[in-house]
């Protein structure tokens, strides 16, 4: 459980920081269609432990539930794409939102920032960021959507998504800027000669996807935050014996808003 309860910690610290009007958690449900397209992407990864698993498991069908927070996973869709779907209905949907946070350790989702949409990354209680666009232009040299671009030219190391040999983000971003910025024209650039297809693979990898199709309309009072109820909350921890979390419930109840 020591996985679950770390989970738990950090996801209270970022709502009681945050204080969200809504909350909806994404995750990877099995499969990856991007793992067809590609047998590398991603090889350098190993199989889940069968721990990791349980606690999984246990995370998304019973500790959520127990903090009245809805959880969202398809199979053979990243939650990258989930999330990115959603930040973008909650910008531009029916129901709008004047700002949107995505809380993630992966800095993929950096693509999702714009002036209302910003990325909390978040590496330990102690040491996360902030990303609105001018903190994404300082730390990439380039616009949120333009990452991509970086990536499918440079690589990127955590998903295996192999680059062209001996070009590193700094050198990408320099191809992109003297193409003023146009993907097609720096495909031109003689550093690049012969690497289309395999910039092209690269860019369809590394860019998010939207997948409104699969997800379907969604109703934003199903994840408003403090829809749990004591009596659930008070049934898990006591389930699995979280010391921890009872000693700090009163805590915990009004972080969650939850019902008494």
């Amino acid at each position: 459980m020591t996985g679950v309860l770390g989970y738990i910690n950090c996801l209270l610290l970022i709502i009681k920081t945050l204080e969200p009007s809504h909350v909806v958690i994404c995750y990877d449900a099995g499969s990856n269609v991007r793992k067809t397209e590609s047998d590398t992407y991603k090889a350098n990864r190993g199989p889940l432990d069968n721990d990791f698993i349980i606690e999984n498991n246990i995370l998304k069908d019973e500790a959520f539930y127990a903090m009245g927070i809805e959880s969202i996973g398809f199979r053979g869709i990243e939650a990258d794409d989930i999330l990115y779907t959603l930040s973008h209905i909650a910008q531009f949907g029916t129901e709008r939102f004047d700002e949107v946070v995505i809380a993630t350790v992966d800095q993929d989702l950096l693509q999702c920032v714009t002036e209302r949409c910003a990325v909390l990354l978040w590496n330990s209680a102690k040491k996360q960021q902030l990303m609105w666009v001018p903190d994404v232009l300082e730390k990439w040299n380039c616009e949120p959507d333009d990452i991509r671009f970086i990536k499918a030219i440079s690589g990127d190391a955590s998903d295996n998504v192999i680059g062209i040999k001996g070009i590193g983000p700094k050198t990408a971003v320099k191809i992109m800027a003297e193409a003023e910025w146009n993907f097609e024209k720096a495909l031109e650039h003689k550093k690049l000669e012969g690497h289309r297809e395999q910039i092209l693979s690269n860019l369809d990898l590394v860019t998010l996807r939207n997948i409104a199709g699969t997800l379907g309309p969604v109703d934003w009072s199903y994840h408003e935050l403090g829809l749990g109820l004591k009596a659930d909350l008070e049934s898990f921890i006591d389930k699995y014996e979280c010391s921890s979390l009872r000693k700090r419930l009163p805590a915990v109840l009004k972080t969650l808003r939850v019902k008494q």
